[in-house]
């Protein structure tokens, strides 16, 4: 099968490169294409991993925001246009309302099948993002609670797939027990820095969480021009509790940097108000680390309460609160509960998974074409 994933992600592929590479082992020949945003980087590279990167010439060769990208739909879908005169995909997968936009509109001479993974989009796209969805002929998304909004939306609950993201697990074993050193439990707060992703509640709960130090970072992929700011604010919120000795908010963190911070870290603590993906808690449980997440989105699919983790209420600085206090005080169940979710990530959540899964859909939408 000849598939066209198309992204409305830029330059060097975050995330994509784990699902490209297992649909590449899987036998398909497989085409990632995202938007240039970087001259020096190559328009065209064939990855060891047996897949292609197209770097798409819309816009000027460097980064942009989302509402800038939008301005150039146009050319994407004209690039995706001429890509597929030559060389017909039997799929397109799009990811994100840019990419989805792009895609339907290069498909619609070729009769491609377009599959579609919608994320919640700001309230100024909310409408197109909707479209979109009603005139993909499948629809991808990462959490249950996303499927009641779709169908009041219009598209048919028979249209829609709940399929998580998923997780490297970088050629390692199941994790043993962690080595513990003494000194205070290690939290590990990751996500965007930015009001409503919830570190303001933990920095609330860790003044009623003995013996626990705290560490909130922000992947560099989240960052936002206000994330700076966001710093400043849990700072001084720290101050204010008087827990300033045990919160550090060390701002942006590059990959390599996210990774030995989850190596370092006892529990980690992810609470926003939405989280339609739960990369964060994936990426934790599949370290073997225990996770307290906010019930919301896809974390509420991700975490099993009590088994890999513990859920709480999102913006409940009393439940998180509480459910750190059982585990700050309990290194064993600390222990049992990563364990658990590392076995669950590899159960459910490797890209290998996540690709079988979409190429089920892939036959599925093929076919609703085809008649």
């Amino acid at each position: 099968m000849r598939i066209a994933l198309v992204s409305s992600h830029t330059g060097k592929v975050p995330h994509e490169n784990g699902f490209a590479r297992a649909l590449a082992q899987h036998g398909h020949e497989t085409v990632v294409h995202v938007r240039r945003d970087d001259a020096h980087l190559e328009e065209r590279e064939r990855t060891k991993d047996g897949y292609e990167v197209v770097r798409v010439p819309f816009g000027p060769a460097r980064p942009l925001s989302e509402d800038a990208v939008w301005d150039h739909t146009d050319d994407f879908a004209r690039f995706l246009r001429r890509e597929w005169d030559r060389t017909r995909p039997d799929i397109a997968h799009s990811d994100g309302s840019v990419a989805g936009l792009a895609a339907l509109l290069a498909a619609r001479e070729h009769a491609v099948p377009v599959v579609h993974t919608h994320h919640e989009p700001a309230p100024e796209h909310e409408r197109i993002a909707r479209l979109i969805c009603r005139h993909a002929a499948h629809v991808v998304v990462t959490s249950s609670d996303q499927v009641h909004g779709l169908c009041l939306a219009g598209v048919p609950r028979s249209r829609i797939t709940v399929s998580p993201a998923g997780v490297d697990f970088d050629g390692q074993d199941l994790p043993g027990v962690a080595e513990h050193g003494s000194g205070p439990v290690r939290l590990l707060g990751l996500g965007g820095l930015l009001p409503g992703h919830g570190f303001d509640t933990v920095v609330a709960a860790l003044a009623d969480v003995r013996n626990a130090a705290l560490v909130v970072a922000a992947p560099v992929e989240t960052l936002d021009r206000d994330t700076d700011l966001e710093a400043r604010r849990l700072r001084h919120m720290a101050v204010r509790l008087g827990v300033q000795d045990r919160v550090s908010v060390a701002g942006t963190a590059s990959r390599a940097q996210v990774a030995a911070l989850l190596r370092s870290a006892d529990v980690v603590v992810t609470a926003p108000r939405r989280d339609p993906a739960g990369v964060v808690a994936l990426e934790a449980m599949a370290r073997g680390l225990p996770v307290v997440a906010s019930a919301v989105g896809a974390l509420a699919d991700v975490v099993v309460d009590k088994i890999t983790g513990r859920l709480v209420p999102p913006g409940d600085a009393r439940a998180l609160t509480l459910a750190l206090r059982e585990l700050v005080a309990d290194r064993s169940r600390r222990d049992a509960l990563g364990l658990a979710g590392a076995d669950r990530v590899r159960a459910r959540y490797g890209w290998d998974r996540v690709a079988r899964d979409a190429l089920l859909v892939y036959e599925r939408a093929a076919h609703l074409v085809r008649a």
